[in-house]
């Protein structure tokens, strides 16, 4: 059987990185690309591309992962910065966003992690918190944590009747790292979890399985408990090839 091969898209480090010489280096979490290999996948890395429009490059790939990264620019679900919002990357925000409405055209399985669950929202006509502390009132929990990023600290409730309770349970301990938050829920995608304080900590596309997307970052966390996750992508994306494991 064929391993899957599963596109990442890239962060891009703005900085100089002095040891190489190198501006504008593209790069994706390390223990993302081992949790994808270790659970079957073949994972590339995929840069935004100035010369290549969605439709060509989702032709390369069977699956997309949206990782962590920076806030999504505001302007694209038609609000203003505010004066805390962290810096913001158009070009990669843009490359996603295309990237996921040619993923859906084409039938082709996401997984988006963190800052993927938001441009997944964003993608599809959702909007957010920009800075839920300030934002927010009713989200007292600490979601930006100030314990190591790979500790577990605040409980999730997995909504019933969805994908996710059959793979992780009814609820458990994540780790979390974010301060943008779903503020309006996209058409087309439902809850699949959230924290006490009701901010969603898990979509899914309401019809079919091509969407799921966590807010926390399960690639950080204990394998035996996150694995379960990455192992039911693998099973989307054969399903979706049409192979039988």
């Amino acid at each position: 059987m064929r391993r899957p091969i599963v596109a990442v898209t890239a962060d891009t480090l703005l900085a100089e990185m002095k040891p190489i010489n190198q501006k504008m280096a593209d790069y994706a979490p390390r223990p993302l690309i081992d949790a994808l290999g270790r659970n079957g996948f073949l994972p590339v890395i995929l840069p935004y591309n100035d010369y290549a429009e969605a439709e060509e490059l989702v032709g390369t790939f069977d699956a997309l992962v949206l990782p962590g990264g920076p806030n999504p620019t505001p302007r694209f679900y038609h609000e203003d910065p505010i004066w805390s919002i962290r810096p913001t990357y158009e070009k990669r925000d843009k490359f996603e966003i295309d990237l996921i409405q040619a993923c859906i055209k084409a039938g082709k399985p996401i997984l988006g992690i963190c800052r993927g669950l938001q441009i997944l929202n964003v993608a599809l006509g959702g909007t957010l918190w920009q800075d839920m502390q300030s934002q927010n009132s009713g989200a007292f929990i600490q979601h930006m944590q100030r314990a190591p990023g790979n500790i577990a600290t605040h409980y999730i409730e997995v909504e019933k009747d969805t994908r996710l309770m059959d793979i992780l349970g009814e609820g458990l301990y994540v780790n979390s790292r974010h301060r943008e938050g779903i503020k309006k829920l996209a058409q087309g995608l439902r809850p699949a979890a959230r924290t006490r304080d009701g901010v969603i900590e898990a979509v899914e596309s309401e019809e079919g399985d091509l969407i799921a997307a966590v807010q926390w970052h399960p690639e950080n966390m204990d394998p035996e408990t996150m694995d379960p996750l990455f192992r039911a992508f693998m099973d989307r994306v054969l399903k979706h090839m049409g192979i039988e494991e």
